[in-house]
């Protein structure tokens, strides 16, 4: 072999990590393409009526259950000559590299081997993941947006910077109420570590409403973010929606004569989950490691959405994108993560594409003996790394 070509061959070993990102990078830009030209029903009965209402009217009238945040910037994408699906699809597209390498930020702060490589995996498993693209390219939804900041806020954590975590959180919980999945996590660390005041957590709505202060010139209150989320909460009166709950073990889909009765047990049952968990590892005197509060962030974001009523399939999101993270840290967990989100494309297959393989029903029964199986195996993980007495 001539000397120049095992130079080259030489240099491309050497610099092999950043090929294998820029190799993921394209890919996950190519896989996106061809869904750009999706028209999803949410699409055509929701998110382009909704545009055009704010090309109306700007940002002055509340325009469906857009919060402020998400709904300025629609308003910005109308002063842009682009169709408004691409418009939609482009912003949320965008944000997917940046959760990527969020989530790549966990698996080296906390990875014990190989981290610069599990990296790597994390980056491209979160980039290609079918639940990632179809939710961004596909469908048009922002779950990416308020999941990057969740997943950057974590990090934050694991840097023992609580505060820029809490205004990450923040920023999260201006796009999407769902960002509360990961809060039990904060308020258990806080407990745990007490390294941070409990004063902490008041950046949390301050930055929400500094955030959406813009909202001001068009006449809108910062404070209305929080009054919508009460309504959102209590908008859908199904124990379900398309997402395989606890819940639709006992009941059939969407029926509504069970929620009225049954979602505040719901509630307190998700409560109960919740509490016996952190107790758990409380009594254990589990170590506080950047490790551990991954498993801990993961495990206490499924619980809440396996249990709690009137999930949708996309609440998975945040769980379902540490759950890759996690499959990079231990890979002994990749089976579970494998079933974890076939469950999740699943859902998203019949939502998207009417295709229904497993009943949802029984689906919910996969689902359950999945957070069992995590459940099991990380709890012994937690209970092997111990404080000293």
């Amino acid at each position: 072999m001539p000397s120049i070509e095992k130079k080259i061959l030489a240099w491309i070993e050497d610099h092999l990590v950043i090929f294998v990102v820029l190799a993921f990078t394209v890919a996950g830009v190519m896989v996106r393409l061809p869904l750009l030209k999706y028209v999803s029903g949410d699409i055509r009965y929701f998110l382009l009526p909704w545009y055009n209402q704010i090309k109306a009217v700007g940002v002055s009238q509340q325009v469906g259950n857009y919060n402020l945040m998400y709904q300025m910037l629609i308003w910005l994408l109308t002063k842009l000559p682009i169709e408004p699906m691409y418009g939609y699809k482009l912003i949320s597209i965008l944000f997917d590299f940046p959760l990527a390498i969020a989530a790549a930020a966990l698996v080296w702060k906390v990875a014990e081997k190989e981290r610069l490589w599990k990296s790597v995996i994390a980056y491209g498993g979160v980039l290609l993941c079918p639940m990632v693209f179809l939710n961004s390219a596909a469908w048009a939804q922002c779950d990416g947006i308020y999941v990057f900041f969740a997943v950057s806020a974590l990090a934050a954590l694991l840097w023992d910077k609580p505060k820029t975590a809490m205004v990450l959180m923040g920023l999260s919980f201006t796009f999407k109420l769902q960002a509360v999945f990961l809060l039990p996590l904060f308020l258990f660390v806080y407990f745990r570590k007490q390294n941070f005041s409990v004063l902490t957590f008041l950046l949390i709505p301050l930055t929400m409403v500094i955030a959406t202060l813009p909202a001001l010139a068009f006449g809108r209150s910062p404070l209305e973010t929080f009054v919508l989320y009460g309504k959102q909460a209590a908008e859908y009166e199904w124990m379900s929606a398309n997402y395989p709950s606890f819940w639709l073990i006992l009941t059939g889909e969407r029926v509504p004569e069970h929620y009225g009765w049954m979602h505040t047990p719901a509630i307190l049952v998700t409560v109960g989950v919740l509490a016996v968990l952190m107790i758990c590892w409380l009594r254990k005197k589990v170590e506080i490691t950047g490790k551990n509060t991954v498993l801990m962030a993961f495990l206490l974001a499924f619980t809440c959405v396996l249990f709690l009523p009137a999930m949708h399939e996309r609440y998975g999101y945040l769980y379902e994108v540490l759950a890759i993270a996690i499959a990079c840290i231990c890979p002994s967990t990749i089976p579970l993560c494998v079933a974890l989100l076939g469950v999740s494309v699943s859902t998203y297959g019949y939502y998207l594409f009417g295709i229904r393989v497993v009943n949802l029903n029984w689906l919910s029964v996969i689902n359950v003996v999945i957070y069992i199986g995590y459940v099991l195996k990380l709890n012994k993980m937690l209970f092997a790394s111990k404080d000293p007495e």
